[in-house]
């Protein structure tokens, strides 16, 4: 199985799995109305350095923005990869963004030591399907996680996709990368990421231009 499809079947596990037992919220103080902040709806900054979408800007709103945003029900984890990467993550398991339901994972940015912290207060944690570990923030650490700043977006519309929507809405892309039964649609103007599968089911992933041959092209070369 090519590294493209384990993704996406690992990006729709975590977003289905028991691992994720949502904290209840009050809903979102800045909600979209219907037909904003919709998924091609961006605007890319001259130098590539920040990414607006959803009505969060990559590399400047913080994960409390998020909340306000699409708030209701969310969780805090630090990820542990293979190689003892850790990362800062929020879940939004049902949020309605311009009047579509999705699910939405804001990656943000902390210090190596905070992060580590968090993890240490968090416990055992709990293991993943792709061999690393998920620690849930405790609700002491919750306030300062929040302050974290959003560096990347992955979006899973419950709507099905298809070739002409993608075409009609997002353009063509630049380049198609085919993996088992899908395909990566690359946008790098866009720092836009589009695993399309041939069923219908579709994956964004949003990172500021100027980072997208690092974060998103590289990986699929490897």
């Amino acid at each position: 199985m090519k590294r493209g499809t384990v993704w996406l079947l690992a990006a729709l596990g975590i977003a289905l799995s028991g691992f994720f037992l949502a904290i209840m919220r009050p809903p979102g103080e800045q909600s979209s109305p219907p037909g904003q902040d919709l998924p091609w709806q961006m605007t890319v900054s001259p130098d590539g350095a920040t990414l607006t979408v959803f009505g969060l800007t990559l590399g400047e709103s913080t994960l409390r923005d998020g909340v306000n945003k699409l708030g209701r029900r969310y969780e805090l984890g630090v990820f542990e990869d293979q190689a003892g990467r850790l990362s800062l993550e929020g879940y939004f398991r049902d949020a309605v963004v311009g009047g579509l339901n999705a699910r939405l994972v804001l990656s943000a940015q902390l210090p190596e030591s905070v992060l580590m912290a968090l993890k240490t207060h968090a416990g055992e944690g709990k293991s993943m399907a792709d061999r690393g570990r998920r620690y849930s923030v405790i609700e002491a650490d919750q306030d300062f996680a929040l302050r974290a700043v959003i560096t990347a977006i992955t979006y899973l519309p419950v709507v099905k996709f298809d070739a002409d929507l993608v075409r009609q809405r997002f353009g063509e892309p630049t380049e198609c990368v085919a993996v088992q039964d899908g395909a990566h649609w690359l946008y790098p103007a866009l720092g836009l990421d589009l695993l399309l599968g041939d069923n219908g089911g579709a994956l964004l992933q949003y990172v500021p231009p100027a980072e997208f041959e690092q974060r998103l092209r590289a990986p699929l070369r490897d």
